[in-house]
């Protein structure tokens, strides 16, 4: 959507899409109706097989086609590089935003000394087995909270962030070095982003009134293949970072939070089981990239 000429652009949406004919309507339905009118969306469609082009072609979106699928990192990146925006917006496809998102995330940035946030996701209800995936805290927190699976200070600055709900200047972007391209599933290459960002100086504000909205995840084979790509990311993130310890301890944290805020649900039984088989699953992955030349 464009409000005026470009030059006075200040936001610029960027959204991977992979085979996202289900949900990808949803999501520029919402940024449709955002109260912030200056910004641009660009989609790139990750060489997808379904109608994923012909319904982004159906909205107020700049499309970018891939030629063969190259991973959310690689999608991202381009996105940003044909940004005209000064601020970075990132979500997913199968995301839809509030109404007062975009205006939330240009009013922060009015403070010149926020180069980068994180927002709140919120998990929709679900079934039985979809709500007990949704506690296990993921994506970005799941049902239990962003600051319990990743460290918040007391004044609201964290450490990681998430690229279903986030933005960034797009200097400091660039000058971070932008996502890591050999992550070919999503998960770790945002975390491996954030360090990046702090170790140029950077802050990552949270800021839990920029709001999204993501459908649990309700298939426990679909759970299963998420955590071993988790396994994966694992792998390659771990090739990337020197402090391994530290990530060691802030999961045994997490796992805990985890823990004592679904300790006295009745779903309590299939949390810790589901939570201990992504372990072993996320543990297969890890162990299959670590014995594959692909992830070497």
């Amino acid at each position: 959507m464009y409000s005026g000429y470009l030059n006075t652009m200040t936001l610029s949406v960027i959204i991977p899409a992979y085979n996202a004919e289900k949900t990808l309507n949803i999501l520029l339905d919402s940024l449709a109706k955002q109260s912030f009118n200056d910004y641009e969306t660009i989609v790139i469609n990750d060489c997808s097989t379904d109608n994923t082009s012909k319904i982004a072609e159906t909205y107020d979106c700049k499309l970018i086609e891939l030629k063969e699928n190259r991973g959310p990192a690689y999608c991202r990146n381009i996105g940003v590089k044909k940004a005209k925006g000064d601020i970075i917006v990132f979500t997913d496809s199968d995301c839809n935003v509030s109404a007062e998102w975009l205006e939330t995330i240009q009013r922060i940035f009015t403070d010149k000394n926020i180069n980068a946030v994180m927002g709140k996701l919120v998990l929709l209800p679900s079934t039985f087995l979809g709500d007990s995936i949704s506690a296990l805290g993921f994506p970005a927190g799941g049902a239990i909270g962003f600051d319990k699976i990743w460290r918040v200070d007391e004044k609201g600055f964290t450490d990681s962030l998430s690229t279903c709900n986030c933005a960034v200047r797009k200097t400091t972007f660039n000058k971070a070095g932008k996502f890591d391209e050999t992550f070919p599933y999503p998960g770790g290459e945002d975390t491996l982003l954030a360090r990046n960002l702090l170790n140029f100086g950077n802050r990552i504000k949270y800021c839990p009134d920029i709001i999204v909205y993501h459908e649990a995840r309700d298939s426990f084979s679909g759970f299963l293949k998420w955590q071993f790509r988790r396994g994966i990311s694992s792998y390659i993130f771990s090739r990337k970072i020197i402090n391994k310890g530290r990530f060691m301890s802030l999961r045994i944290w997490s796992t805990r939070n985890i823990i004592k805020h679904n300790c006295k649900d009745p779903k309590f039984p299939l949390i810790i089981f589901l939570l201990f088989t992504g372990f072993a699953v996320q543990a297969a992955g890890f162990v299959f990239a670590r014995h594959s030349k692909g992830f070497v």
